[in-house]
């Protein structure tokens, strides 16, 4: 049964924040949706045994991705940011 979650984040230009960590290797399975409605964030997954995952999310857009082995999952505000992040997996 998939299991969301959906954490809503607001920052400071500048300032990264982690919003996910797997309590075990090797980490869970998933799709990552971050949706921003002011600002420009890097998202930002580092995952067990396999390359990190960084990407920009523009302002205004919402981008997912489809990803094994998340470890932590993290924002990066490139200015002020608000938005959402969500995790849906089958833990």
């Amino acid at each position: 049964m998939p299991v969301t979650l959906t954490f809503p984040y607001s920052q400071a230009a500048g300032i990264g924040r982690g919003y996910f960590v797997a309590a075990n290797a090797p980490g869970v399975a998933g799709i990552v949706t971050v949706a921003s409605t002011a600002g420009d964030v890097e998202l930002r997954i580092t995952r067990y045994n396999a390359p990190d995952f960084v990407t920009t999310v523009t302002s205004g857009t919402t981008f997912s991705v489809s990803i094994s082995n998340i470890q932590t999952i993290g924002i990066l505000a490139l200015q002020a940011a608000t938005g959402t992040l969500s995790l849906i997996t089958n833990v």
